[in-house]
């Protein structure tokens, strides 16, 4: 549940500008999660989120991008939010839980940005597309260490 919840709120703080716990609270009730402060604090904590200024004034939270210090720990938070890793030509395929590709697919772009040309995340599929067959069994494998798949 922990892990829909917060692939929830990473989808949520992507499509709209969330300013306070509360209004967070809110759109997570109206997703169908019944969540108190408490775990909403310990979720944003855990998922990284920090404070961006916007423009008009104010901050809304965001993915952290540029945090590559713990870059593990983020991997190694979404973990068991993966099923299973697979490649095909150009391309990588990570299968997730419901709700999670979009939290996976922030993590592995913070560590991993330089190796890819890009990635796309649904709702529990991540895209990643690399330069050749061989980068994108390279990164499969790299992959399947750090989640430990």
């Amino acid at each position: 549940m922990k892990y829909k919840r917060q692939g929830q709120i990473v989808k949520i703080i992507k499509e709209k500008p969330i300013k306070t716990h509360e209004q967070l609270i809110e759109e997570l009730n109206k997703a169908g999660y019944a969540v108190t402060q408490a775990t909403v604090s310990r979720d944003i904590k855990d998922l990284g989120l920090i404070k961006v200024p916007v423009q008009g004034g104010g901050s809304v939270y965001s993915i952290s991008r540029g945090i590559e210090d713990d870059s593990e720990k983020k991997l190694n938070m979404f973990s068991d939010a993966v099923i299973d890793i697979d490649n095909a030509l150009h391309t990588v395929v990570i299968k997730t839980y419901p709700g999670m590709a979009n939290a996976v697919a922030a993590s592995v772009d913070s560590i991993m940005k330089n190796e890819f040309l890009g990635s796309i995340a649904g709702d529990d599929t991540v895209l990643i597309i690399a330069s050749s067959p061989e980068s994108a069994l390279h990164i499969t494998e790299k992959l399947r260490k750090s989640f430990k798949n």
